[in-house]
């Protein structure tokens, strides 16, 4: 398989869709453990998956993504940038009600822990995507971070 999106909704062009839930999305897996054939996919699409995650279970995701991944796979993970959006609730771009209903999730990512988390997962030439990923995904939030990693 190609592409995988890890998302309740079709955005990257041609990828198979996975989520956790029924709904519009291709197979219902648990996203943390996908059960696709090591080495088998060439990109993986995550989007706010992993934030949504507890701690302990993004080092499992991250593990299980790099396995599905042949060589020179690529996963692209989407997060909410939590120090993008501590420093709007420092300077009052972000209030309290809004960090609790869209931005208060189990794990919070910053470029450097979330490069931290690809590395140890094994992925190496991490990449920051600013402004979204050239031809598949147009970052619009400016409170999203886009890492992409390599296996």
């Amino acid at each position: 398989m190609d592409k995988i999106e890890l998302n309740d909704n079709k955005i990257v062009p041609g990828a198979f869709t996975v989520w956790s839930e029924p709904g519009a999305a291709d197979c219902v897996m648990d996203l943390k453990a996908l059960s696709f054939r090591q080495n088998s996919i060439k990109e993986i699409y995550s989007f706010h998956v992993l934030d949504h995650l507890y701690p302990e279970d993004t080092d499992v995701a991250l593990k299980n993504w790099f396995h599905c991944l042949g060589k020179g796979g690529k996963v692209f993970i989407l997060v909410d940038d939590f120090e993008y959006i501590a420093r709007g609730y420092v300077g009052g771009d972000v209030s309290i009600e809004t960090f609790n209903q869209i931005h208060s999730h189990p794990t919070q990512f910053t470029q450097d822990n979330l490069t931290k988390a690809l590395l140890k997962a094994g992925f190496k030439d991490i990449v920051v995507w600013y402004g979204g990923i050239p031809g598949i995904y147009e970052n619009k939030k400016h409170y999203e971070l886009i890492l992409a990693g390599v296996k």
